[in-house]
């Protein structure tokens, strides 16, 4: 797992490959309805005040928490 890490490490506006969802059953089940799975996802800001990431996701873009974006594990995207 070297090359993988939590989103909420990230970078603003670098590209992201999704790799998998940990956490709890209930955090895991709202972010695939979200579609959180097998994408990329591009973080747009990050709120250090109130812990809340905007991320680009299929041409959306969503408030994330940071507990939830913290069970996201990705790699770089390599174009």
């Amino acid at each position: 797992m070297d090359n993988f890490f939590y989103l909420d490490k990230g970078e603003v506006n670098k590209k992201y490959q999704i790799v998998d969802i940990q956490g709890s059953d209930k955090i895991k089940r709202r972010l695939l309805e979200l579609g959180f799975v097998g994408t990329f996802v591009k973080i747009l800001k990050k709120s250090s005040m109130r812990g809340v990431f905007l991320v680009e996701l299929r041409h959306f873009v969503l408030a994330v928490k940071r507990n939830e974006i913290s069970k996201i594990l990705v790699k770089n995207y390599e174009e």
